[in-house]
């Protein structure tokens, strides 16, 4: 696993830095008070589909049907889509991943300028072990959501019933934040 050298999100010099800095990178790197600049960097996959592992919601809901693949680059952000339906009406969910890959730096911005929107609309409970910073909340529209970030991903899940007003599994919030953390590490590689 590769620790960006840097340690501060707007170095675009690391490459270049002495290595004294990378030999402090690694020593930062092993303390557990690690700041999330200082964390492994992401980056771009063709698909997104292929990386997600949806065993903990394939379980409870049953097989995967249709997926559909969406990717957009724009600058040096790539955005990343999955779309996929777990199990059949009336119990199957439309489940949505979303995966925003940008600079260094990126996920945190992106995280906590959403995630104070979110908030005025409703509440939101912190999940911890999950990325560097994780929330949940419920809607009507989207359904159960986690949304999450570390380094340069801010990555989003959503899962609404495929039922219109149908009611989610009590134990599906836990599997869509493991489906989360189970992305997070998959992306990183």
């Amino acid at each position: 696993m590769g620790v960006a050298a840097s340690g501060c999100a707007d170095d675009t010099e690391a490459p270049n830095a002495p290595a004294a800095n990378s030999t402090a990178a690694s020593t930062a790197a092993s303390t557990p008070a690690t700041p999330a600049s200082t964390a492994t960097l992401y980056r771009r996959v063709d698909t997104l589909c292929p990386k997600l592992d949806l065993e903990a919601i394939i379980d409870v809901l049953g097989p995967v049907g249709n997926q559909q693949d969406h990717s957009r680059t724009t600058g040096n952000t790539a955005s990343l889509a999955c779309t996929a339906t777990v199990g059949r009406l009336p119990n199957g969910v439309v489940l949505t991943v979303r995966a925003d890959i940008g600079a260094p730096g990126s996920g945190k911005l992106m995280y906590e300028g959403l995630r104070q929107a979110q908030q005025t609309s409703g509440p939101v409970t912190d999940l911890t072990d999950v990325g560097s910073a994780a929330y949940t909340y419920t809607d009507e529209a989207t359904g159960f959501n986690v949304v999450a970030y570390e380094a340069n991903l801010y990555l989003t899940i959503a899962a609404a019933p495929l039922r219109p007003g149908a009611t989610l599994p009590g134990d599906l919030p836990a599997r869509v934040t493991a489906v989360a953390a189970s992305t997070l590490a998959a992306l990183r590689t």
